[in-house]
């Protein structure tokens, strides 16, 4: 005697569908105008006789392609640890005069103003180095300021925040972190920084 079947042919038991080849996902319009512009760059370089450079673009966009943009991305990243810019970003507000003198220092020094605001910060915590509690300029006087901004890593700039808070009473003032990064940036790359430290 023949079974009668109780469900359909191709009906899995558990009453879900059955499994789908690779779905595509569509890009996004921006991604969409990035491939566009690879394409037309290929091409461009394709018909001015720049062949190797083509097949450069090209692969960008091949799975291959896309492994070796990975790679590039980790190694940038480790690049950027090493060099103290792997973090939050922490805008310090100072005058546009001594941010330039700031950064032509850091440039001269061959550092990062990031790498120098990681050693502040652990230099305070490690309790050998203390800013001196920044002044107000007088009324009317205030130069005309901008942020200089460096990356940090969180959990330092925390315990350097909990570390000036705890010795408060012992400062005079609770140092936050833009405060000791400010102090230390100028001590080191300014000229009335150095001076005063002489």
């Amino acid at each position: 005697m023949k079974t009668t079947p109780t469900r359909p042919p191709n009906r899995f038991r558990n009453g879900g569908r059955p499994p789908r080849g690779p779905r595509t996902v569509a890009l996004r319009p921006e991604d969409k105008k990035r491939v566009d512009q690879l394409t037309a760059a290929a091409q461009h370089l394709r018909e001015t006789g720049k062949d190797e450079w083509a097949g450069a673009v090209d692969f960008v966009m091949t799975p291959e392609g896309r492994l070796f943009v990975n790679r590039l991305r980790v190694d940038r990243l480790r690049t950027a640890e090493a060099a103290g810019e792997f973090g939050q970003n922490l805008a310090i507000m100072m005058p546009l005069r001594v941010r330039e003198e700031i950064k032509a220092g850091v440039a001269a020094a061959k550092v990062t103003a990031s790498a120098e605001a990681g050693k502040a910060l652990e230099a305070f915590v490690a309790g050998d180095f203390v800013p001196e509690r920044p002044q107000r300029a007088a009324r009317g006087t205030a130069e005309k300021t901008g942020n200089l901004n460096v990356r940090v890593d969180p959990e330092l700039r925390q315990r350097a925040e909990d570390f000036g808070a705890d010795h408060a009473a012992k400062f005079g003032w609770a140092p936050r972190a833009s405060h000791i990064i400010a102090a230390w940036l100028k001590g080191r790359f300014t000229e009335a920084g150095r001076a005063s430290a002489e």
